[in-house]
C-alpha cells in the first residue's frame, strides 16, 4: 500500500447509516444562543461547529432560526407543554365509568368505550387520566422471591433430597423390577 492509500484511508468519513456513529444530541438553548453569537460576531462556522462539537447543517438552521424569530426561534418544543389529545367529554366518560363501576380496571373501562360510547381511549391514557383524577389505588411493589429456597431438585448440600426411579420389564415369563436411587 502507497502513501496515497494510506492517507486516503486515514481521511476517510466514518460511515453513516444502521451501522455508522451516531451523533444525536440535544443541546441546551444556553448552548445554541452562544453558538448563534459566536458565528455571528465573525467567527466563521467550522470553528464554532469544532468548539461545541456539532455539525454545519445544525447551525445554519440555528442561525437562520435566530433571524427569523430572534432568541425564541431556538426555544426547544421538546420540553414544551403539549395540548391534551383526549376531549373532554371522553375524560369525563371515562371518570363517570369508574364511579359507576368501582371494580372495573383500566383495561375493562378502554375496552368498555370503544363498542358501548363509540369513543376511543388507549389504557394508558384511561390510566392518565384515572391517575389525574386520583381514582386508582396505588400500585404495591411485586413481592421478592425468596433466592435462598432451593427449587425443583437443586439442593444446597448432598445427600438432602434423593430420588427412586422404578422400571419394569418382563425377563424370562416373569415380570422384573429395576429400582434406582440416586
Amino acid at each position: 500500500m502507497n502513501k496515497l492509500q494510506r492517507r486516503r484511508r486515514r481521511v476517510a468519513p466514518p460511515r453513516r447509516g444502521a451501522g455508522g456513529a451516531k451523533t444525536s444530541r440535544r443541546f441546551r438553548f444556553a448552548d445554541k444562543l452562544r453558538a448563534v453569537r459566536l458565528h455571528l460576531g465573525g467567527i466563521s462556522k467550522r470553528h464554532v461547529c469544532q468548539e461545541l462539537g456539532m455539525s454545519v447543517s445544525c447551525l445554519c438552521l440555528w442561525v437562520a432560526s435566530y433571524r427569523q424569530l430572534a432568541e425564541a426561534g431556538l426555544q426547544s418544543e421538546y420540553g414544551a407543554k403539549r395540548a391534551a389529545k383526549l376531549p373532554a367529554p371522553i375524560t369525563e366518560k371515562i371518570i363517570q365509568l369508574k364511579h359507576e363501576n368501582p371494580t372495573f380496571g383500566i383495561k375493562r373501562i378502554s375496552q368498555a368505550l370503544r363498542p358501548f360510547f363509540f369513543l376511543p381511549a388507549s389504557p394508558e391514557t384511561v390510566r392518565q387520566r384515572l391517575h389525574e383524577a386520583d381514582l386508582v389505588a396505588p400500585t404495591t411493589p411485586p413481592k421478592q422471591r425468596n433466592l435462598t429456597r432451593p427449587r425443583f431438585f437443586d439442593r444446597a448440600t448432598p445427600n438432602q433430597m434423593w430420588r427412586m426411579d422404578i422400571f419394569t420389564f418382563r425377563f424370562g415369563g416373569r415380570y422384573a423390577y429395576l429400582t434406582l436411587y440416586g
